[in-house]
């Protein structure tokens, strides 16, 4: 058996973390999550660097940010040019760095970064949802390997089909990397798109954890023909959300028991993560950071659940400190034995540290609690007590104290007395960013491009809708 620890990662979509009873929610019944928080570490205020897919996954999947790799929206695989252009290359991912290092890989689920009709760069083996992905239960045209394979029914399902044959087939002597990518959380929100026995049995849930869903000034009913103002509706949506993570719930237990079965669990790190979060009326808006006009970065947006379990993980343990995507990059890397001079190659100018001393226990007194995010042209920073928010070149802006307000309700940019703090934030951003860019890929220099979804027009005035955003 392999030194290296076999690596199962989830990166699922659009998952909130309040869904989870680990994380608080209280209609829920996710054994399996449950099974993962006991048996392993619960990360409590973790957060994407982007409130959006593409941008997301390739944060987690470089370890460096929108402004260095030049990703800043949802790629639209629909439109052709999008799809065809191979969003990633010239950095360095996770997967090829895994593959380099002796590990057996494989994707099985959504890709999302360009050319997902094919194999990514560091997989051997891929089974992936090319162009839309789609509805959750219906006929769809899958690739495997980069051969079209036409399926019938739920797309979670057939997800982890494909990953068991590739642990059923995955060489003793060699450790695998096993990437999975449900989309089961993403819209359409809908009960009917879920299995029907899950969906009976939520058919009571009485929803008393969310919030009153009081429509936002700035929400945009994005990709949804119902009105989501109606009581119905929102019951509707919320109810698949929640068949949503059940199913998840269910598919990774089929994981972990083939796991046992082949005796690999115990040596295998499993990790479970979300590109970004989700609203299901929180702050009354459905889905992201792009379901506002201007974008948002509220935390309902930004928090996603991370819970690792394995090797050296000590188990039952929650972690208080603030991690990002930046942070698992560099854990993931580690846990694959990656070297030193790799995981934190100058040239690439990392921005995250290893979270895995948190996950093990082990106390790290000079760890920072800040976090930086970005989509377009919009930027923040956020410590334990405040966010501040800057749609570049000129606003809205937002100000928050998250201990008076952790509803981020009052916006204080404006306030005299908050001045002084909101400035030191400003600078203390900016030079960060300074350090994490490639100026050439700067989210500040985005321009609109045909038939894409936003651009800069759309979030800087928040009323304009262009069609799309790319770097100059």
């Amino acid at each position: 058996m392999s030194i290296q620890p076999n690596i199962l990662f989830f990166l699922t979509d659009d998952h909130g973390p309040w869904s989870l009873p680990c994380y608080g929610n209280r209609a829920l019944q996710t054994p399996t999550f449950d099974r993962l928080a006991r048996e392993g570490a619960v990360f409590a205020n973790a957060f994407t660097p982007s409130p959006v897919c593409s941008p997301a996954r390739a944060c987690l999947l470089t370890g460096r940010t929108p402004s260095q790799v030049g990703i800043h929206d949802w790629l639209q695989e629909a439109d052709r040019g999008i799809a065809e252009r191979p969003w990633l290359a010239g950095e360095v991912t996770l997967p090829e760095l895994l593959e380099r290092a002796g590990y057996h890989t494989m994707l099985s689920g959504k890709w999302h970064l360009g050319q997902s009709y094919r194999t990514p760069s560091g997989f051997r083996r891929c089974f992936g949802l090319p162009g839309d992905q789609g509805a959750h239960n219906e006929r769809y045209t899958y690739h495997l390997d980069g051969t079209p394979v036409t399926l019938a029914g739920n797309k979670s399902r057939h997800i982890t089909d494909h990953a068991i044959r590739f642990l059923d087939a995955a060489p003793n002597e060699r450790p695998f990397y096993l990437q999975v990518g449900y989309i089961a959380t993403h819209s359409p929100y809908d009960a009917q798109a879920h299995d029907p026995a899950v969906v009976r049995a939520l058919a009571d849930t009485s929803f008393a954890d969310f919030p009153e869903c009081v429509p936002h000034p700035w929400k945009k009913n994005e990709g949804f023909d119902a009105d989501d103002s109606l009581p119905d509706e929102v019951r509707r949506r919320r109810l698949g959300y929640y068949a949503a993570v059940t199913e998840i719930d269910r598919e990774m237990e089929r994981l972990l028991a083939c796991l046992e079965r082949k005796g690999q669990l115990d040596h295998t790190t499993i990790v479970y993560v979300s590109d970004h979060g989700c609203a299901l009326g929180h702050h009354g808006f459905f889905g992201k950071g792009n379901s506002t006009r201007p974008l948002n970065m509220y935390d309902v947006s930004l928090r996603v659940p991370l819970i690792v379990r394995g090797p050296g993980v000590a188990p039952g343990r929650r972690v208080g400190e603030h991690v990002d995507h930046y942070d698992l990059f560099q854990a993931l890397a580690e846990w694959g034995g990656l070297p030193e001079n790799t995981r934190r190659d100058p040239a690439r100018q990392y921005p995250g540290r290893s979270l895995a001393p948190l996950a093990a226990g082990k106390p790290v007194p000079d760890w920072n609690n800040t976090r930086f995010g970005e989509y377009g042209d919009l930027r923040m920073i956020r410590t334990p007590r405040h966010k501040l928010v800057k749609r570049y070149p000129g606003g809205p802006h937002d100000f928050f104290d998250l201990v008076e307000d952790p509803g981020e309700t009052v916006n204080l940019f404006g306030i005299a007395s908050r001045a002084e703090t909101r400035i030191a934030l400003e600078r203390q951003m900016e030079a960060w960013y300074a350090q994490h860019e490639t100026p050439a890929r700067s989210g500040l220099r985005v321009k609109a491009l045909p038939r894409h979804n936003l651009g800069a027009e759309a979030w800087r005035d928040g009323r304009r809708e262009a069609a799309g955003l790319q770097i100059y």
